[in-house]
């Protein structure tokens, strides 16, 4: 069992693409505490918690107590996790992480960065965040770094993810902005194929050498083939139930807020039934979907993507098909080159 808790709906960036609104709330130690007690005892002997915002490290105090609360409870093993923008990590947080099976990931869009990740007067922070970047790789050198492309900057994508492993960064993601008002069209998503072959060139060039750099796009496709498995499994509901800031307990992050997908709270605990209904909802393929070669290598099961680009949990957009297309389509063929060049690194990199 995991939670997500969202901290604050603050920031101290406005990014171009963000969906948040950043208003002025803030979850409270009752709340917070409340959460962990009902993980405790809904979960199992392993826990996991995700602390997410707005920007998480705003209520830095409230994660030191949230992690402090949980060794009440000794028979579980507790991990935890963050995404974070990283101007706020510091020396003694980063101790505290690593003392306490807490893994961050960092958000840091290499180059783009100059583009949308912006302070509020506008500035951007891109010198900030290659100084955070390189702090925490000092500590978590396996951290994830995720990286967002919007249609503006979608020319820089190569760029800006090469950049980020010549940086020391060992592990990518890539995500389109999703907003639906995003403004992908056929140009721009032309554009970032372009761009997903340049990186698959790099990866395939650092495979050569014999230096591991993994771009998380292509490596969950290609072991979704390797180890005959889905590359994604939604469990709405049950995997990461979503914890907003005033206690009220949603599917996932998508719904927070949307009275009609609210399951319980922390201090009454899950309304078993409306999970339960809600999760049968969401195990319907979209039939668009049905019979195409790519069903079990898509997140078309993301009930939450659905949601938030068509309205709908079983509908699928035709900008997350066209993403998803063209991934799967860089993958195979930088798997292919792979195998070709060296099979028995590419069994072991993939197994």
């Amino acid at each position: 069992m995991n939670i997500s808790l969202i901290l604050t709906k603050q920031c101290n960036l406005r990014c171009r693409y963000c969906f948040e609104m950043h208003e002025d709330h803030r979850m409270t130690h009752e709340t917070a505490l409340a959460a962990i007690d009902l993980l405790a005892h809904i979960g199992d002997r392993q826990c996991g918690v995700s602390f997410f915002g707005g920007e998480p490290l705003l209520q830095k105090e409230l994660i030191y107590e949230c992690v402090a609360y949980a060794r009440q409870f000794p028979d579980i093993r507790f991990r935890y996790n963050m995404t974070t923008n990283g101007l706020l990590l510091d020396e003694e947080f980063l101790t505290f992480a690593r003392d306490n099976n807490f893994l961050i990931a960092l958000s840091h869009d290499g180059c783009m960065s100059r583009v949308n990740r912006v302070y509020a007067d506008g500035r951007n922070c891109l010198a900030a965040l290659d100084e955070k970047l390189s702090l925490l790789l000092s500590y978590q050198p396996h951290a994830f770094v995720m990286v967002t492309v919007a249609p503006n900057t979608a020319h820089l994508a190569s760029e800006s993810v090469i950049g980020l492993f010549r940086q020391g960064a060992g592990r990518v993601n890539l995500a389109p902005d999703e907003r639906p008002c995003a403004g992908w069209d056929g140009d721009a998503m032309e554009t970032l194929s372009e761009q997903l072959g340049r990186i698959a060139d790099y990866v395939y060039s650092e495979f050569l050498a014999g230096r591991d750099v993994f771009f998380n796009n292509f490596e969950e496709k290609i072991v979704a083939v390797v180890k005959n498995r889905p590359c994604h499994v939604c469990r709405l509901g049950k995997r990461k139930p979503y914890v907003d800031w005033d206690g009220s307990i949603y599917p996932c992050i998508q719904f927070g807020g949307v009275a009609d997908y609210r399951i319980g709270d922390v201090f009454q605990g899950i309304d078993k039934a409306r999970q339960e209904e809600i999760y049968a909802g969401s195990l319907a393929k979209p039939a668009f979907c049905q019979g195409c070669a790519f069903e079990t290598r898509c997140v078309n099961d993301c009930a939450c993507l659905n949601y938030q680009h068509c309205g709908q949990m079983n509908e699928v957009s035709p900008m997350q098909c066209a993403w998803q297309r063209t991934v799967i389509r860089h993958a195979d063929k930088l798997a292919r080159r792979m195998i070709e060049a060296d099979p028995q690194c590419a069994a072991k990199r993939f197994s």
